[in-house]
């Protein structure tokens, strides 16, 4: 038996297209950022870039993962013990990096708008070690579920994979912990993070060189504060329901009902605003995006013989993407 048996029929039928409708959001997106973040890099170093990448990995990695549960939820657990230790360590792993990549960035814009000329000189060795110190921090913090998590027989007789190698108390103080560690104290960085960029923005002094540099700072700034500011919204919106329906549920204040069942579709439905918000809505990925797919077309109708609209290749530009001409 499944664990929608307790459901209506139209509660079960609208959550499947639901799931499907966000798992193609969310895959589509994130490979494009990822895409779009691998050519840009190849151009240019950019830690932002990596960080933004390293966003997508986790939400990616995430999406797939969910495929267990949500065959669990219109079916059982398939995998036995190994895949339930595994997916639970891996997506909880995946949740703490990707809010920890958002903390990551919020430090990296704060310190490009306080200190603009100390990040220009940045090597890329100083990014490797903190995507290798942020994921080596996420693994170790769920490490506890590989114990935990347990596939067993739930009420309705199917095969579940939840949390119960703890006691109650150990649940209640688990996941308190990393409630406030991985979602409550990076939260509050972020916002101040972000409301320390938005002061120094409208401040007088700016730290550049003269009057006309400064204004194309503050508004390049700016611009890449917007995703940042709207990812983090996001985030809290989708996340908060989560983790205060998850500390109720351990602490015997609630039922795993639709309340729990909503809160899950709400984290899931984060991993592919990420990519709209940040990777899309960002402006440094927009233009990328755009160049992207111009190139994409310009390159299919290379090769099946299109014309191709010279005012297209002047407002993209030689050095981004060449036409495929015989002559060249």
């Amino acid at each position: 038996m499944a664990t929608s048996d307790g459901f209506p029929r139209a509660i079960v039928v609208s959550f499947v297209f639901f799931y499907f409708l966000v798992f193609m959001l969310s895959t589509v997106g994130n490979c494009l950022v990822l895409s779009i973040c691998y050519r840009a890099i190849k151009r240019k170093a950019s830690s932002l870039k990596w960080f933004i990448a390293n966003l997508a990995i986790a939400d990616l990695t995430f999406t797939f993962l969910s495929i267990l549960d949500f065959i669990t939820f219109i079916w059982t657990w398939l995998g036995g013990q190994v895949t339930c230790k595994l997916q639970s360590f891996v997506i909880e792993a995946c949740y703490t990096a990707s809010i920890m990549t958002l903390v990551v960035i919020s430090f990296e814009r704060l310190k490009a708008v306080i200190e603009p000329f100390s990040t220009r000189t940045r090597a890329p060795e100083g990014v490797y070690r903190k995507l290798a110190g942020l994921w080596f921090v996420s693994l170790v913090a769920a490490s506890p579920l590989l114990y935990a998590s347990q596939a067993h027989e739930d009420s309705t007789g199917g095969v579940s994979c939840s949390n119960i190698g703890f006691t109650d108390l150990g649940r209640q103080i688990c996941y308190s912990i990393h409630s406030i560690c991985f979602f409550l104290v990076p939260l509050i960085y972020m916002i101040y993070a972000q409301r320390s960029i938005f002061v120094t923005l409208r401040s007088s002094v700016f730290p550049t060189q003269n009057c006309s540099s400064a204004a194309c700072s503050k508004l390049r700034h700016r611009k890449a504060a917007k995703p940042l500011v709207a990812v983090t919204v996001a985030f809290a919106g989708c996340w908060s329901p989560f983790i205060i329906t998850r500390l109720l549920l351990y602490f015997q204040l609630t039922d795993d009902g639709y309340i729990w069942r909503a809160s899950q579709l709400l984290i899931f439905v984060n991993t592919a605003l990420d990519p709209i918000l940040y990777g899309i809505y960002g402006e440094n990925l927009k233009s990328s995006l755009k160049r992207f797919l111009t190139c994409t077309v310009l390159q299919t109708s290379a090769a099946v013989g299109t014309p191709t609209d010279e005012r297209i290749m002047r407002r993209v530009g030689n050095n981004t993407c060449r036409p495929y001409d015989a002559k060249s």
